[in-house]
């Protein structure tokens, strides 16, 4: 007897929006996110941040839902039909949504007439051929030497100041990306930090060649 193909099913943390993509040359582009769980940088427990490699972390991204590719879908239409608001972009993010994200995942977001954009850390080998999306921005939490090998680039987004030393703007000057931004840390509560963080990132723009700024528009303006 033929055994029936298991369904592929994601980790999926949340789905949210319409809102606005707050980051980077995209800010201000309406989209639904789907956040996916799980990420090689931080396992998403509180008491384990301060040892991980992306200590400023203020992703939730820990639970998570197994979800079908079809349930995904409703789950965005379902979102689109209660806000009166058809989004043309899907926003993978997680965690890091590289561990998980297929050639199937995004051929049925393709097929149901949307266009897909990921962040990803850049320390993780992807599944499919990443030229298959409409926007790839790598945000390295890993040295240069250890950042995987993308087709295309559309954005490079450096934190700054990076509490590792090797993870500074001109470290990766050798990317080719079609934007680069630099946009400094969130500090988490921490007002007086943070507002460090920005000065400090205004000040670094200023002396390289080619980057921009990017602040984090959709916690100005208070959604989420």
């Amino acid at each position: 007897m033929r055994r029936t193909k298991p369904v592929r099913q994601y980790g999926v943390h949340k789905i949210f929006g319409p809102t606005i993509q707050g980051e980077g040359p995209m800010a201000g582009t309406p989209c639904v996110f789907v956040r996916f769980s799980g990420c090689n940088m931080w396992d998403g427990r509180p008491e384990t941040r301060a040892e991980s490699l992306c200590p400023f972390c203020d992703t939730d991204f820990f639970s998570h839902a197994m979800m079908q590719m079809g349930e995904i879908l409703e789950d965005i239409s379902e979102l689109e039909r209660h806000s009166g608001k058809w989004v043309d972009w899907i926003w993978i993010s997680g965690g890091e949504p590289l561990l998980q994200l297929d050639e199937a995942f995004v051929s049925a977001l393709h097929q149901h007439g949307y266009k897909i954009a990921v962040e990803t850390n850049g320390a993780t080998t992807p599944r499919f051929d990443t030229s298959k999306l409409d926007h790839i921005t790598v945000s390295p939490k890993v040295p240069r030497d250890q950042m995987k090998t993308f087709p295309h680039i559309d954005t490079l987004k450096v934190l700054y100041p990076h509490p590792n030393p090797l993870i500074t703007p001109e470290a990766f000057d050798d990317v080719t990306a079609d934007v680069a931004v630099l946009q400094p840390i969130d500090a988490g509560g921490d007002d007086i930090t943070t507002a460090t963080n920005i000065r400090a990132a205004v000040d670094k723009v200023l002396t390289l060649n080619g980057w921009r700024l990017s602040l984090q528009l959709h916690k100005l303006i208070g959604v989420e």
